[in-house]
């Protein structure tokens, strides 16, 4: 594999990217809280836009760099995609269980911020669980609806349910770009063929780079 061959291209790519959706991932129940903080205030249109209190921030963080105000904004756009592609560094060593439980505290022990980060993070964490976790006995799978359209999925349990109709599997399918939320579907056997090449937390991966990172063996 040569360093201008594509397969060398698409490692090197998901070196680079692996680290920033890990730590998206662990990001995400803190991002999502103050989104939906920011929706409560009035501010879901634009969450993270120059005017919005976190725009402002990165605004001024980025004025270190540059006096034009709208390139200090983009400045703080880069200084925390750094800082996130970092603590996805981090978080992919033994100190991650010690790098949650601090941020759990911190946050937890914030007045209101507690009751909305806590079950959001349990639910991310659900979505990006390693072995053992409570996500740990679902696999992905491949759906097809129709004859061209399939969809990347969960698939719940092995077990079938039978509503007087057929047996049908229970799947869900994630949303993009944080894939906490999404929609359960009872589907035909038929219709679910399992992807053995990805785990949970490579769909999670997928769906929170927008499907620019595709798990160590690719989507086949």
């Amino acid at each position: 594999m040569t360093p201008s061959s594509p397969a060398f291209e698409r490692d090197l790519i998901r070196r680079v990217l692996a680290p920033f959706a890990t730590g998206l991932l662990f990001l995400a129940p803190v991002l999502l809280t103050l989104i939906l903080l920011n929706w409560l205030a009035g501010y879901l249109i634009a969450a993270l836009g120059p005017n919005t209190p976190l725009g402002q921030a990165l605004g001024q963080a980025g004025m270190f760099f540059t006096p034009s105000p709208l390139a200090a904004f983009w400045a703080g756009i880069g200084m925390a995609a750094v800082l996130v592609w970092v603590i996805g560094l981090a978080v992919q060593t033994r100190f991650r269980p010690q790098l949650e439980g601090g941020l759990d505290g911190l946050i937890s022990r914030i007045p209101g911020l507690g009751a909305l980060y806590r079950p959001l993070a349990q639910f991310v964490r659900m979505m990006g669980t390693g072995q053992g976790g409570e996500m740990s006995g679902m696999s992905v799978v491949s759906v097809s609806f129709g004859a061209s359209v399939e969809a990347l999925a969960l698939l719940t349990s092995p077990k079938l349910h039978d509503f007087g109709q057929g047996p049908r599997y229970l799947i869900l399918i994630p949303t993009a770009p944080v894939p906490v939320g999404g929609g359960l579907l009872f589907v035909e056997p038929q219709q679910v063929k399992p992807v053995p090449s990805m785990g949970v937390d490579d769909l999670a991966k997928l769906y929170v780079t927008m499907g620019t990172l595709s798990g160590p063996e690719g989507v086949k």
